[in-house]
C-alpha cells in the first residue's frame, strides 16, 4: 500500500494521511515512472513507497514518490529517474520549500540519508533545471553525473535526409544492412518475447544486466497507461537485433532496451534498427527520443556513448544528488 504522507512547512509538522486531498490535475503532469500506478506495481521491490506531498499557506505546492528501505529514501527505487511535480506555474522558492520538505521528513522518519536521480533535462528544460540547482542550493551533494544520449527529431526529416547528413560509416552499413536481406519489423506487443529474448542473449554476452525480467515487462505490457512498442531485425525469418521502447510522456520515448546477437553484428542490423525507429517515432510525433545512458555510476561506457553520437544522438546528463543527515 501506497502511503500518503503530507509535510507542512508553516507548522513545520508531518502528517500521515490515509485519504489525501491532493488533486493531481494541479500540477505538472506526471511521466511513466511516476505515475500512481508505476509505484503501485512496483512497491513489492522496496520496504515502503511514499507519496510525499508539501503544503504551504495550505495550499499543495507539489508532490513526489520514494522507496524508503534501510534508513534509505530513494527516487527512484525501480526505476531510471524521478522528478517533483510541483505546481505548473511554480515560483522557484515553490522548489526550495519543497526540497527543504523533503528534508524535514526524513528527520521525522528516521531516516539516515536520501538519493534522488533526476532525468536529463529533455523531460522538461526549466523544471529539471530549478531542482538541479536547488537540490544543490539545499545541502545536497553530487553523487554521480551520468551521461545520457537523446535523438533530437524535431529536425528529422525521413530516411533518405538523415542517411545523407550522416557520416559515411552509418550510410555504408545501412545499404550493407539491405544488402544481407535484413529486414525490420515492428511486431505485435503482446509478442514482445520475440524481441525481449533477443535482448536477454544480447546482454548475457555483453555482461550487461537485465534488470527487467520477463515477467516484469508482461506486467508492464499490461497496465494500460503505457505505451510500449517493440521491434525486431530478421535475417531469413530470425529476429538478430531488438528494441523495448516505452512512450515515457506526451513527447518523449526512451530506449528501455536494444541490441544485436554478436554472431551477427557484422551483418549491421543495428544500423538498420536504429535507422528504421527513428523514422516511426517521427512519424509518431515525438519530439525526442531518449537512447539512454552511456555511463554507470559515473563512469563513461567510450564505445557506448561513440556509437550514440555516430548515429545522431546529443549528449545530456542525469545528475545523482545525495544527503545524508
Amino acid at each position: 500500500m501506497i502511503k500518503d504522507y503530507i509535510f507542512d512547512v508553516d507548522k513545520n509538522e508531518l502528517y500521515n494521511e490515509e485519504t489525501c486531498s491532493l488533486s493531481i490535475s494541479d500540477f505538472i503532469h506526471p511521466n511513466f515512472y511516476d505515475k500512481f500506478e508505476f509505484h503501485d506495481y512496483h512497491q513489492k521491490f522496496t520496504d515502503e513507497v511514499v507519496r510525499l506531498a508539501v503544503r504551504s499557506n495550505d495550499k499543495f505546492i507539489g508532490y513526489c514518490y520514494f522507496g524508503i528501505k534501510d534508513n534509505e529514501c530513494k527516487a527512484p527505487y525501480s526505476a531510471p529517474f524521478s522528478l517533483i511535480h510541483l505546481k505548473k506555474s511554480f515560483k522557484i522558492n515553490d522548489a526550495c520549500l519543497f526540497i527543504n520538505g523533503i528534508k524535514n521528513f526524513a528527520v521525522k522518519k528516521g531516516i539516515k540519508n536520501i538519493k534522488f536521480t533526476l532525468p536529463p533535462e529533455i523531460y522538461g528544460f526549466e523544471l529539471v533545471s530549478v531542482l538541479s540547482a536547488t537540490f544543490f542550493s539545499e545541502g545536497f551533494k553530487v553523487k554521480s553525473i551520468e551521461l545520457n544520449n537523446s535523438f533530437d527529431l524535431s529536425n528529422y526529416e525521413g530516411i533518405e535526409m538523415y542517411l545523407k547528413e550522416s557520416p559515411h560509416k552509418v550510410r555504408k552499413n545501412y545499404r550493407k544492412a539491405l544488402k544481407n536481406e535484413l529486414e525490420f519489423e515492428q511486431i505485435e506487443i503482446y509478442d514482445f518475447e520475440k524481441a525481449y529474448d533477443v535482448i536477454k542473449i544480447n546482454r548475457e554476452q555483453m555482461g550487461y544486466p537485465l534488470k527487467i525480467s520477463k515477467k516484469q515487462m508482461e506486467d508492464l505490457v499490461n497496465i494500460n497507461i503505457l505505451g510500449i512498442r517493440s521491434f525486431i531485425v530478421k535475417k531469413s525469418e530470425e529476429p538478430i537485433a531488438a528494441a523495448l521502447i516505452f512512450d515515457v510522456t506526451e513527447e518523449v520515448s526512451q530506449v528501455v532496451y536494444w541490441g544485436d546477437i554478436i554472431e551477427y553484428r557484422n551483418e549491421r542490423p543495428m544500423d538498420l534498427l536504429t535507422t528504421e525507429i527513428f523514422n516511426v517515432y517521427k512519424k509518431l510525433g515525438k519530439k525526442y527520443l531518449d537512447i539512454g545512458p552511456s555511463s554507470e555510476d559515473g563512469t563513461i561506457n567510450g564505445g557506448l556513448a561513440e556509437f550514440k553520437k555516430s548515429i545522431g544522438c546529443n549528449s545530456n546528463i542525469k545528475i545523482v544528488f545525495e544527503y545524508e543527515i
